[in-house]
Formats: C-alpha cells, sequence, structure tokens
C-alpha cells in the first residue's frame, strides 16, 4: 500500500509539473557567422555584434511558448570554404532552426546551396540575386543593386552635376560587380558618360599604376566598389598621384563603415556614400538602437551594425510569427511572406516581393570631420 501510494503522489507531482515544463518553452538553436578575421572584418564584426543584440534583446522579451534562442556563432574569415563547413556544422551538429550570415555575396553564393540541399532557412547580408536564386531556403537581408544604386546615381546626377564618372570595383566580389552595373545603368540612362571601367582585385595593396591612370583622367566623379580599408588606401593613393580636389568621389554601402574614414583619414573627407543605415535616423527605434549598441560596444553603430541588427529584427519577426512551436519550415515560409516589418534600415520597413527579394529605401551620407553626416 505505501509503494502504491508513493507512485500515485510521484505520478500527480509529474502531471503537476508538466504545465511548469512546457512554459518554461525550448531552445531555437540559431546559426550566427560572419568574417570575423580577414578583408571583411570590417563589416563582419558589427555586423555579428547587431545580430547577436537583436537575438539577446528577443529572448528577454521573450518569445512564443517562452521559447529562446539559442545562439552558435562562428567566423567565416571571408571565405568560401570556411562557410559551406560552418553552415554543415550549423546543421548537422547544432541542429540550427535558422542560419543568419554570412557577410558577403560571395560567401553566401557558396553556403546557400548547401542550406538549400539540407532544408534550412538561411538569411545573408550580400546584396547579390543570386544568393536568392540558390533556392527557395535563402534569404537576404540587403536590397539588389539596382535598388539601392539607384539613390546613389540621382544624388551624382541632379544633386552633384556629374556627367563624366569612372568606375573602380573589386572584381572578386559579385556584389560590387552588381553595385558597378547598377550605377553604370542609370548614369548613362541620365545622359551621363562613363570615361573608364577599372577593375582590380582586394588583395592588392599597391595602386600606384592604377592611381596614376586614374587621376590624369578628365572625369567630374570617381566610383568605387571594395572593401572598406581597401577602398580607403585606394583613395589615398589616388588623391597622392595628384587628382583634382573638384572630383567627387562616390562609394556604395561598403564605405558605410567606421573602418573605412578611419583608413583613409582626410582623404575621404567629402566622400558621398548610398548606405543601408544612418545612425543620425530620429525615429524611436533607432534610438533605442544606438543606445543599446553603445552600452554594450561601447562603439557607435555603423551601416553593417545595423544591418546586422536589421537582419536579426527580421529574423526575430520571422519566429514570432512561427508561433510557439516552430520548425525549419515554419520558419521559411514566414520569411517569405514578411511584410512592413519596422526596421532600423532606410525608409523604417523593411519587405520582401513575391520573389523573396527585399526593400526599404536608402540613405544618403557625407563624409565630413570625420563622421557621416545626413544628406538629402
Amino acid at each position: 500500500m505505501a509503494i502504491r501510494r508513493r507512485h500515485t503522489l510521484l505520478a500527480a507531482a509529474l502531471i503537476a509539473a508538466a504545465p511548469l515544463v512546457f512554459a518554461q518553452g525550448k531552445d531555437i538553436p540559431v546559426g550566427v557567422f560572419n568574417a570575423m578575421t580577414g578583408t571583411y572584418a570590417f563589416g563582419g564584426v558589427p555586423i555579428q555584434n547587431g545580430m547577436k543584440l537583436a537575438l539577446e534583446e528577443a529572448n528577454a522579451a521573450g518569445l512564443p511558448g517562452g521559447n529562446k534562442f539559442k545562439i552558435s556563432e562562428g567566423d567565416t574569415a571571408g571565405e568560401k570554404g570556411q562557410t559551406i563547413s560552418l553552415v554543415n556544422q550549423f546543421i548537422k551538429r547544432d541542429n540550427a532552426m535558422l542560419i543568419l550570415g554570412p557577410t558577403t555575396s560571395g560567401e553566401a553564393l557558396a553556403g546557400a546551396p548547401v542550406a538549400n540541399e539540407l532544408k534550412v532557412p538561411i538569411l545573408a547580408i550580400g546584396s547579390s540575386p543570386g544568393i536568392l536564386a540558390t533556392g527557395p531556403w535563402a534569404f537576404k537581408i540587403q536590397a539588389t543593386p539596382v535598388d539601392i544604386m539607384n539613390f546613389l546615381g540621382k544624388l551624382a546626377v541632379e544633386k552633384q552635376g556629374v556627367k563624366r564618372m569612372v568606375t573602380i570595383i573589386d572584381q572578386s566580389n559579385d556584389g560590387y560587380v552588381g553595385q558597378k552595373d547598377a550605377l553604370i545603368a542609370y548614369m548613362k540612362g541620365a545622359g551621363a558618360t562613363i570615361v573608364a571601367d577599372e577593375k582590380f582585385v582586394s588583395s592588392e595593396s599597391n595602386f600606384l599604376a592604377l592611381a596614376t591612370k586614374v587621376s590624369s583622367m578628365q572625369t567630374d566623379a570617381i566610383f568605387i566598389a571594395a572593401p572598406a580599408e581597401v577602398a580607403a588606401n585606394l583613395i589615398i593613393q589616388i588623391r597622392q598621384a595628384g587628382l583634382d580636389p573638384k572630383v567627387k568621389i562616390f562609394g556604395p554601402s561598403t564605405f558605410g563603415s567606421l573602418g573605412f574614414i578611419k583608413a583613409g583619414g582626410k582623404a575621404v573627407e567629402g566622400t558621398y556614400v548610398v548606405s543601408d543605415y544612418s545612425p543620425n535616423s530620429t525615429s524611436a527605434q533607432n534610438q533605442a538602437f544606438v543606445k543599446a549598441y553603445q552600452a554594450k560596444y561601447k562603439a557607435m553603430p555603423d551601416n553593417w551594425a545595423g544591418m546586422g541588427y536589421a537582419l536579426g529584427t527580421v529574423a526575430v519577426q520571422a519566429v514570432r510569427n512561427a508561433g510557439p512551436s516552430p520548425d525549419r519550415q515554419k520558419i521559411r515560409d514566414e520569411l517569405a511572406k514578411l511584410n512592413n516589418v519596422p526596421m532600423v534600415l532606410g525608409n523604417g520597413t523593411w519587405s520582401v516581393d513575391d520573389k523573396r527579394n527585399p526593400s526599404y529605401g536608402g540613405v544618403l551620407l557625407q563624409v565630413k570631420d570625420g563622421n557621416f553626416v545626413s544628406i538629402q
């Protein structure tokens, strides 16, 4: 009788405890990886910081069912092989429901096919439309080159009176190639002339021949698309080669990095940048983000910190929409239909169309006195 009574009491205790266990929720494994070292660390580090901040804030605020994100981190070092290895690791070892990153289009184009094959949603940074073409499980936070570069083209032609432009890009990055092609199309459509279309690879550091060639060209402006520190070094060498001070320099969101200003110093003063994010935004969401980022990382967020936080925000919204029992398929389906997500990027909202192309508008910045200032 005593034994039976103890069993009855134990069973009752387990039943009573069951709701408590359920209320505690479950872990939602998430793989978070970027180029924390190497050429693209200027963007990868703040992106990773922004992603983690968004996920940690979501954990603190609470997710449906009492669930919590469980973060596994990785460093791609900007390498395609490492990206592929980490995608496999996140999925097979960590059972990730969602993968956030990597930093560049090239890395994403390597890792996304693996995520598609294993049917795990991946939300990447890169702008290349090719990321989406790898399959239905691939998404990207960053707008396509045409969407974002038209803002820069309009600034160059309508506000700065540019009629002749030289383009210089790091041809090893698909995203830069797409940005340059989009800008050239806009400039030509507006009646401007492309004086030269120069190319190099980011592993180079001595640009004397290129700088000498470009500095002597008759042009109103130069557009450069390359990693932040590489681009800053190139601009320094072009100016040292005798570039006319009247020639304006334009760049893509890569330039929206504190590393660009630090590396370029006075040489990059006046540079025009089309950015995804402005730390100067007065929106309540951005002000809260800036305060939280500064408190955690002791630095002002740049374009890439904002991009990482935005990506994390989108991921959180998709998981929330997936309900208290999310899985890979539910999260993928929710990512595919997100619209008007409140956002620190661009115009303040992020949406995708029926082909998973994101849109949010652009922000125009200029380097003045060692800082980014917003321009109209």
